[in-house]
């Protein structure tokens, strides 16, 4: 796997897929990494994951993450984006 200067991410959260792309790796080694405790995911269901853009910067470029003290956010909005995260797992389970 190779680290990655300057990467840029845009969403909140990535599938192990997604991961595995800008990585360069296949996605089992993403999930392995999940698995061992090496790379923090959110288990949406027995086999979806979500891992937050900052476990990714954390994996693949690591000298790009500042130092946190303190977060100031709005528990509200993580809640948010994972109630979101899983009502979108739930349409897609549904539709197919």
């Amino acid at each position: 796997m190779t680290k990655i200067a300057g990467l840029h991410l845009e969403r909140p959260f990535y599938s192990p897929a997604d991961v595995a792309e800008l990585a360069g790796v296949h996605p089992s080694t993403i999930l392995n990494y999940i698995r061992d405790g090496k790379l923090f995911a959110i288990r949406l269901s027995e086999r979806t994951y979500r891992i937050p853009a900052r476990a990714v910067l954390r994996l693949l470029a690591p000298e790009q993450l500042r130092s946190v003290r303190s977060i100031d956010l709005p528990e509200t909005r993580a809640d948010e984006w994972l109630a979101e995260l899983r009502a979108e797992h739930r349409r897609g389970r549904s539709s197919t």
